[in-house]
């Protein structure tokens, strides 16, 4: 409320006028108080001096008036207790009360003048000043009742020392009038000080009141924001949570319920390649179509980024496979955007109570790999929970654990394979493949490697084949100083900012020329930070490394990255080789039309009969690789095999870490 508004309506606000009569009240004991030893000291002070009848009568009745004030102030005080609001009679009982002690004191001060010795009289004259000095404090809860008081307390008895005759009166009573005034002024400033200050504080609990009023609407609505995913709407993360819980507390003991576990699959790919405005329209449906395909009150959330879950009871309706493929069908439909028709697939992984977990968050990472272990490969519309997955993620784990300790157990090994030059049929490459013998078994690359990458030993990994490489390269330089090195790395040693200095380091230091290492890049690292990427081959080149792209021709940015970089080899990978007699040779064909125009070198891999070798050489295919030739070979046999193959053709070693 404006301050002049206050001003205005200050008498029709009953709290303002509340406030103003308790603290007139309040202040009234010390006043009532002082009044009773000063009028006391008056009356009883000075014995000697006449008139001592009259004083006594005079102390007796304002002795009276501060009983019957000092009674209404505990009436007034009891009456605040119980939370009543005062009145305008109640202000206008105590002004009364206050402004007939005035007029005691000025009647003691007029009627005994004449009687008063100079003491009585010196003293009767502190006694009022210091009663009008502390009225600007005590009375400041209404202006009226303060300045009339002042004035009444000392005007008169200013004038009659000034008209009484006597010279030193008079300059008493010129002082007394000057301190009249400045009294007035200073009891107006004290009373609209606290006249503000009592509006501000009824204002302030009133845009507080208001202001709590607001705060407890606003806060239910941030309550049910906070609930729900914004984008679409259904419950988020710590609300399905509390939800559920709260709903499997209500169930019967024997009842049985399911987590489902959905993750898009390739929905990274589509916000990267559409926008994240498509992005949020593929979620929005996707979400819109699990609440069609859940019928029977089932809780659903989004779980995070492209994640959701649904906790569903089992019923007569339907079992919790019928769901899943139910849910499948749903999402598998295309999904028309503003400016795109896409399809998308999911992965559903569902736990079930009580057979796979007795708590929420047990079914929820349960259901969380479950899902996972169809991404790994499983085609099918859902995997369930079991026993035999159970088994074979602690043998995951048994064999991720392992293989962060596989560097420092010296566990791990190269062999090689060589690579056959088309036209002369010598060795001309030879490809290093990564081995794990763990605990008696070798572990298949295909197996290891994922591992390794999840837990991020693949990093230790990757640089102790390097350094093997180099090892192992400075002494195949003794029977072939040409000899060269191809080193394949994994998306995750690229997340390492200092891993081309690193591997520069290594290089130099076994004295290898960086022209004679190929680093081999599989070419589906490019749909990551693809940007990134780039730059750090680029640097890698500009050192003087050259670069393999493998499996060419399997991921979505073959032709870009071939346009983006300048590409040493390509591998045209084994399943166009394994059709060659369909339209894999149409591949091929055109593999070679762009190697001519580029520049780069061809090499086909996983060549297993003569008949692929002849049609692949008669294509013009520079390089070959397979079966047909050799399978990997250990170091003591390719040291055999390029001794007897040593003369001058040139000779590559490719080195494939995550190859087998």
């Amino acid at each position: 409320m404006p301050t002049v508004y206050m001003f205005m309506h200050e008498q029709e606000d009953p709290q303002i006028l509340n406030d103003q009569i308790n603290l007139l009240y309040r202040s009234a004991i010390p006043g009532i108080t002082a009044t009773v030893i000063a009028s006391a000291g008056l009356a009883f002070g000075f014995k000697s001096q006449t008139a001592s009848d009259d004083k006594l009568l005079w102390w007796l009745c304002l002795s009276v008036l501060m009983a019957f004030r000092s009674f209404d102030t505990f009436l007034w005080l009891k009456r605040v207790s119980k939370g009543i609001l005062g009145s305008k009679n109640d202000l206008y009982r105590y002004s009364t009360g206050a402004i007939l002690t005035a007029f005691f004191w000025t009647f003691f001060c007029l009627f005994f003048y004449n009687r008063l010795g100079i003491n009585e009289l010196f003293s009767a004259l502190v006694i009022v000043s210091a009663m009008a000095g502390g009225a600007s404090t005590i009375l400041s809860g209404n202006k009226l009742v303060s300045q009339i008081y002042m004035l009444l307390l000392l005007v008169p008895f200013s004038i009659q020392m000034i008209i009484g005759g006597n010279p030193a009166h008079q300059m008493l009573g010129y002082l007394g009038l000057a301190y009249a005034f400045v009294m007035f002024s200073i009891a107006k400033t004290a009373a609209d000080f606290t006249k503000h200050s009592i509006m501000l504080r009824t204002e302030h609990s009133s845009l507080l009141k208001n202001m709590e009023q607001q705060v407890e609407k606003r806060t239910q609505e941030v309550i049910e924001l906070s609930q729900h995913d914004p984008l679409t709407h259904l419950l988020n993360r710590r609300a399905f949570i509390k939800t559920a819980n709260q709903q499997l507390s209500l169930m019967e003991p024997k009842a049985s319920y399911a987590i489902f576990f959905i993750d898009l699959d390739k929905f990274k790919q589509a916000n990267d390649n559409f926008g994240h405005k498509v992005g949020d329209e593929v979620l929005c449906e996707v979400a819109k179509r699990i609440k069609q395909a859940c019928q029977y009150d089932e809780i659903i959330c989004r779980w995070g980024g492209d994640e959701f879950i649904i906790l569903a009871h089992k019923t007569s309706h339907y079992r919790f496979a019928e769901l899943a493929v139910t849910l499948k069908r749903y999402i598998n439909l295309p999904i028309v955007t503003s400016q795109h028709v896409i399809n998308m697939d999911c992965s559903i992984g569902i736990a079930t109570y009580p057979e796979h977990g007795q708590s929420l968050s047990d079914l929820i990472s349960l259901a969380d790999l479950s899902m996972y272990s169809r991404k790994g490969g499983d085609n099918s519309d859902y995997v369930m929970f079991s026993g035999e997955l159970k088994q074979k993620i602690k043998y995951d784990m048994h064999l991720s654990k392992g293989i962060a300790q596989a560097v420092a157990e010296k566990q791990l090994h190269l062999v090689y394979q060589p690579i056959i030059e088309s036209t002369t049929g010598d060795i001309a490459t030879v490809e290093a493949l990564l081995r794990w013998d763990f605990e008696g078994a070798l572990i298949s690359p295909e197996v290891f490697i994922p591992l390794a990458e999840k837990n991020g030993a693949i990093k230790e990994i990757g640089y102790w084949v390097i350094e093997e490489s180099m090892r192992r390269l400075t002494a195949l330089h003794k029977i072939n100083p040409r000899l060269q090195i191809a080193i394949n790395v994994s998306i995750i040693q690229f997340e390492d900012v200092d891993f081309v200095n690193k591997v520069y380091h290594i290089v130099r230091l076994h004295n290898v020329a960086p022209s004679n290492v190929h680093i081999e890049i599989t070419e589906s690292v490019f749909s990551n930070d693809k940007l990134n990427l780039i730059n750090m081959v680029r640097e890698l080149q500009v050192l003087g490394f050259q670069i393999s792209i493998d499996d060419f021709g399997t991921g979505y940015s073959s032709l870009s990255v071939i346009q983006d970089l300048d590409i040493n080899f390509v591998k045209i990978d084994r399943s166009f080789i394994t059709n060659l007699h369909l339209n894999g040779i149409d591949i091929v064909k055109a593999v070679m039309v762009m190697s001519h125009g580029l520049g780069y070198r061809v090499i086909a891999e996983g060549v297993e009969d003569q008949q692929q070798a002849n049609a692949l050489t008669a294509l013009g295919i520079h390089y070959l690789q397979g079966y047909l030739f050799d399978k990997p070979l250990e170091f003591e046999i390719l040291e055999i095999k390029l001794q007897r193959h040593s003369g001058n053709q040139l000779t590559s070693v490719l080195f494939n870490p995550v190859s087998s």
